[in-house]
């Protein structure tokens, strides 16, 4: 006699809450794109869920608005990959509007009992914070980019269930993640517990279901994948995902700026250098009551000043290395292909050696005739995922649309140099939307040239007659940068004269 099967399918909201669901969303849209408003309504029509949108559709302000909705008096906890917790604790006030209350781990140890606010903490600092988290009553816990969490088997798997299952009452929780995990069904394992999806009782039957599991000799292999379209229906309830191809109300082109936190005292030398210039008031302005002598001596301590500044930029450059790997692997799990440009042949080394012969390098030592085939292998070989380029080098004059992910490890002075470097993969034949993330390291002069960037990015989008591109974005923002830089230390000469 057959066994019985057991239904695991999980419970979908009844129509009743779902339209409860999405009346609340509706009354929250503002802002969002129709794709945000309907996952919001996911969100809300069950206390966990997994949110699996495509990188780059919003999944970190539809599940802040839908958990500060589903769980009003806090505290909530984040957790994530480093590379984006600044980048959570911006994202939070935009989507609450305005400052909110977020303690980042990382600059400061874990909030004390009684903290009601916001905790963002990166995977690799769980196990050394996780008793003080464990203190804490979260009402609703978010992980994102929660393929980190490997298996259930793993540290982080194990201390993320932990969370949770310490959490009073029944906390909302929300798995977010780009990678079509049901590619490695047995990575989707961990999410399922957090979420308490029914297939989560035992991974042995599941890995023997979805995962093509078999015994070697030695142990269940459990890397395969089995059965997928059923592991599709099962997930209806508890697991939303659209890509950028189903989502049409979105624009062609997506710009982003990513803070990073790199090293305390990363290219603090020449910045105190800089500052002390400009005090002095050696970049072109009256020093000790006397006006620089000549335009020509006036012009070196430009120069001077602008070499300073690139060393800042280079250093950034090298801290930001490893953030940008991790996040161009995110883009590559999901299956998207990447261009990676950085102003630096070493950021560019070090970045092409960490994706192998995924990965091509085009450089200004290129020689001219093999670019182009460098290119082609990029466009069209499904093994070569990973373009990586000198901004200078390879900005201009090339095609790139088989990428649909744009990455700027670094920043440049000339605003046009970036827009240039967009469009290589933004451009006729680009049947895609194109997601372009600029790697900014918060708190230091990165912020000064995103804020002069964005300013002219916001300009060029504005401007209908592209013939106005060049006059808005063709020089250096140099000056712009001098010029912030004055303000902030304008006072300093008085109080602290050199």
């Amino acid at each position: 006699m057959a066994a019985k099967q057991m239904n695991t399918r999980a419970v979908k909201p009844s129509d009743e809450v779902a339209g409860e669901a999405l009346q609340r969303a509706t009354s929250l849209a503002d802002g969002l794109f129709p794709h945000q408003v309907e996952g919001l309504a996911f969100l809300l029509g069950r206390r966990r869920a997994i949110l699996a949108d495509d990188m780059g559709l919003g999944k970190t302000r539809q599940s802040i608005v839908a958990m500060r909705e589903a769980a009003p008096e806090g505290p909530w906890l984040v957790v994530c990959p480093a590379s984006v917790k600044r980048n959570w604790q911006r994202e939070i006030a935009a989507a609450l509007g305005g400052p909110q209350e977020v303690a980042v781990i990382g600059d400061r140890a874990a909030p004390s009992a009684g903290y009601r606010g916001w905790v963002v903490v990166n995977y690799d600092l769980l196990k050394k914070h996780v008793d003080s988290l464990l203190a804490l009553p979260w009402a609703g816990l978010i992980f994102d980019e929660a393929h980190y969490l490997k298996n259930h088997t793993s540290q982080r798997g194990k201390l993320g269930t932990k969370l949770v299952a310490s959490a009073p009452g029944e906390p909302a929780v929300h798995c977010l993640t780009g990678t079509p995990l049901t590619n490695r069904p047995r990575d989707l394992f961990p999410l399922l517990q957090l979420v308490k999806h029914p297939l989560a009782r035992s991974f042995f039957t599941f890995a023997k279901k979805y995962c093509g599991a078999y015994d070697n000799g030695y142990g269940l292999v459990t890397d395969g994948a089995s059965h997928l379209e059923e592991l599709t229906l099962q997930l209806h309830g508890v697991m939303l995902r659209r890509t950028k191809d189903q989502v049409l109300n979105l624009p062609p082109k997506i710009r982003t700026w990513l803070d990073l936190e790199v090293p305390l005292g990363t290219a603090a030398n020449e910045m105190r250098q800089v500052v002390e210039m400009l005090v002095a008031g050696i970049a072109g302005q009256t020093h000790g009551g006397r006006r620089a002598t000549t335009d020509r001596s006036a012009n070196r301590d430009r120069v001077k000043l602008l070499a300073l500044l690139t060393k800042v930029r280079q250093k950034l450059a090298v801290a930001k290395v490893k953030q940008t790997i991790d996040f161009v692997q995110g883009a590559l799990d999901q299956g998207e292909k990447v261009i990676v440009f950085t102003g630096f042949d070493a950021s560019a080394k070090s970045i092409t050696e960490a994706f192998g012969d995924q990965a091509v390098l085009l450089t200004g030592a290129t020689p001219t005739d093999q670019r182009q085939k460098l290119v082609d292998r990029f466009q069209n070989d499904p093994g070569v995922r990973v373009f990586v380029s000198n901004l200078i080098a390879g900005g201009t004059g090339i095609t790139l649309t088989a990428a649909t992910q744009v990455v700027f490890n670094d920043l440049d002075w000339v605003p046009a140099n970036h827009w240039q470097a967009e469009d290589r993969a933004y451009r006729i034949g680009q049947k895609r939307i194109v997601q372009v993330t600029y790697m900014v390291a918060a708190g230091t002069v990165d912020t000064l040239v995103q804020r002069a960037l964005s300013l002219k990015a916001a300009i060029v989008d504005a401007v209908v007659d592209g013939k106005a591109i060049g006059d808005i974005g063709g020089g250096d923002i140099l000056r712009d940068l001098e010029e912030t830089l004055r303000q902030m230390t304008g006072s300093l000469s008085s109080v602290h004269p050199l």
